[in-house]
């Protein structure tokens, strides 16, 4: 898919940590609490530490053939026909993955801030976003990204700033209490909604970066920065609420937001965790929906993607509605089949494509 489209190191490190912050940011905390209790920030940093290995497979992948994105690199690989099958599969992934995230905000959104809106509503309003991105393009997103980055920080440290006063370092205490089992499901829960759907991102970065020789550093790079910000928030959740709190709320980084008090005049700020999480979300969905819809118009052999937009975003917004038919069957899901669904897409499938891409290239059968 030849491209004239381009983007810089920094606005791609700028997506990819906005993208790995993404939902995370609202349930890691009491995920990982319910995992590994009070040793959920440790689960979370020895993830950080899994997930920069991930980076690296996954820039290794988009490095392997320079300037195709992920679906060329399939027919590169695996053969035409395999390689579309692959390429089928991936881009259905990743339209479920859209349905999710929009059901995920809906969710939030009517649980939180509107009990007496319609869900379907308030999905069809936030899908207007991505939407208008796709129709503008990979460029002005980026820019957009760029621009928003500063006032995600200026919250986030704002949050961290006002919220540490209220840690108790009691409520990590005793450390390393949970069994080694309990830590590597900590481990593989917070890899699963942190980093093992960023095969996404390589439908774009590997023909879109204007500098390849820095491409693979800063795709790790940012991997870690926003790994870093999440044990952060992970660890201020359990500091501030105590695991056994933490365990009890779906949002508790939402309710962090509750317990500043700055001199009996700013209080309740979770409206600050909510904007931060709107803006990573809006990275996120709209990377999702991107690799979605051009990766579906590149199996059509399209001339341009903008034709299926509306279209694909209709299905998008029936997929959300259906999806997960209430909360007790998205917690069954995430619970029973999310871990090894997310492990076979983000480890088995890039490592079988990188092991496979490495032989066939120094063989020189690299050919569509």
């Amino acid at each position: 898919m030849p491209t004239t489209v381009k983007i810089t190191v920094r606005q791609m490190m700028i997506i990819i940590i906005m993208f790995t912050i993404g939902t995370t940011i609202l349930v890691a905390p009491s995920t990982l609490a319910q995992a590994a209790g009070q040793d959920a920030w440790i689960s979370a940093s020895f993830g950080v530490l899994v997930g920069l290995g991930i980076g690296w497979l996954y820039a290794s992948i988009g490095m392997l053939y320079p300037g195709h994105n992920l679906l060329e690199i399939h027919e590169l690989i695996l053969g035409k026909w395999l390689g579309k099958l692959v390429s089928l599969l991936v881009v259905l992934t990743m339209l479920l993955f859209c349905s999710q995230v929009l059901y995920y905000i809906g969710n939030f959104l009517a649980t939180q801030f509107f009990p007496n809106t319609p869900i379907q509503f308030l999905i069809l309003l936030f899908l207007i976003i991505p939407v208008v991105s796709l129709r503008l393009g990979i460029e002005p997103f980026a820019r957009a990204a760029e621009i928003l980055f500063p006032w995600f920080l200026f919250l986030f440290f704002f949050l961290v700033l006002f919220i540490l006063p209220k840690a108790e370092i009691t409520n990590i205490q005793p450390v390393l209490e949970a069994s080694p089992k309990d830590l590597v499901k900590g481990v593989l829960w917070f890899i699963s909604i942190t980093y093992l759907t960023a095969p996404a991102l390589l439908m774009f970065f590997p023909i879109c970066i204007n500098d390849t020789s820095t491409f693979k550093r800063g795709f790790i790079l940012s991997n870690l920065i926003g790994g870093f910000m999440l044990v952060l928030i992970i660890l201020l959740s359990v500091l501030v609420l105590n695991p056994n709190i933490t365990v009890l709320y779906n949002y508790p980084s939402f309710i962090l937001g509750r317990q500043i008090n700055i001199g009996d005049f700013f209080q309740r700020m979770e409206a600050i965790v909510a904007i931060i999480w709107f803006l990573t979300i809006f990275v996120k969905l709209t990377m999702y929906c991107f690799s979605a819809i051009t990766g579906l118009a590149q199996l059509l052999k399209l001339r341009s993607y903008r034709s299926i937009i509306l279209p694909t975003g209709v299905l998008i917004a029936t997929g959300a509605l259906i999806v997960y038919p209430n909360n007790a069957y998205m917690q069954r899901w995430d619970m029973d089949t999310w871990i090894p669904y997310s492990l076979l897409l983000g480890i088995l499938y890039p490592l079988l494509l990188y092991i496979i891409g490495s032989i066939r290239k120094k063989q020189g059968r690299t050919k569509i």
